[in-house]
């Protein structure tokens, strides 16, 4: 099969490596080809790489799609794809577009069109989700604190809300979803400004899970378990991210990219409400 990736940020140094697995040819765009070649640990998968100008060219040599741009681009680009060809699957980022509005949109397009899809929420590949979620028995009480380092000087669209940045709409999207997939969607308290969401939900069992998720100084993560530190961690993937070795989440984009690649379960009602959670955490200042 031949992989197309759209997207010159985590697209490479993410699905690249990912992806590689299961691809004769990873078509990229040559405007890609500068910041690939000064990612040394990409460099080994250059022979599988097949450099384009125009995308009309190569289109129908392509069984699977990354989509890794700015979410307020993600939904003109998918429909101008898949009025093109049907392909076997499209990846998608989070989160699926720049609002929960423009998100729903495009969910209900994807699914009018029976297209296959996912997007590329990872927390429930990590151990540590799993010990949450096994340990959400009856009145037990966790809290997730993940602090990212701002930068300042940083004009990135990740740190506008309007284009699908921000703390909520870019980090905090990870952890919405974590919530709806364990069934804490009762919220007891919401505050959240530019720079932070504090907030708490619980379950029918009495399960609390707390977040503060905050823009700092210093990046940090934890994951508390009745006042006992379980994780301790820079980032919630427990790993150091740097260039000169692959991507650590790359590893778990493959355990994604693994369930999702030939078999593609009907979601459509579970993204549904899902992305009606996200409203209403939104709406619930």
């Amino acid at each position: 099969m031949n992989s197309l990736i759209l997207g010159s940020g985590f697209g490479l140094y993410g699905y690249l490596p990912a992806i590689s697995v299961h691809s004769k040819f990873i078509y990229l765009n040559k405007k890609y080809k500068s910041k690939f070649l000064r990612r040394n640990e990409l460099k080994k998968f250059y022979n599988k790489i097949k450099w384009f100008n125009n995308l009309s060219n190569i289109i129908n040599d392509v069984d699977y799609i990354v989509i890794a741009i700015r979410p307020i681009d993600q939904f003109k680009i998918v429909k101008s794809l898949i009025n093109k060809k049907k392909f076997k699957h499209l990846f998608l980022e989070k989160p699926i577009s720049n609002n929960p509005k423009n998100s729903m949109r495009l969910i209900k397009y994807l699914e009018a069109r029976k297209v296959n899809y996912s997007f590329g929420f990872l927390f429930e590949y990590l151990q540590w989700y799993k010990y949450l979620k096994k340990k959400l028995l009856k009145n037990n009480r966790f809290k997730i604190i993940w602090h990212i380092k701002i930068n300042k000087k940083n004009k990135s669209w990740k740190y506008k809300t309007s284009q699908g940045g921000g703390i909520l709409r870019y980090y905090g999207i990870h952890l919405i979803k974590l919530i709806y997939d364990l069934n804490l969607i009762n919220i007891k308290s919401n505050l959240m400004n530019k720079n932070l969401w504090r907030s708490e939900f619980y379950d029918n069992k009495n399960n609390l899970l707390e977040i503060d998720l905050r823009m700092a100084i210093r990046d940090k993560f934890k994951l508390i378990y009745k006042n006992k530190i379980l994780v301790n961690s820079k980032n919630p993937f427990q790993k150091i991210i740097n260039q000169k070795k692959i991507d650590p989440r790359s590893f778990i984009l493959t355990k994604y990219i693994n369930q999702n690649l030939f078999k593609s379960p009907n979601k459509y009602n579970r993204n549904i409400k899902f992305i009606y959670f996200w409203d209403k955490i939104e709406r619930n200042k």
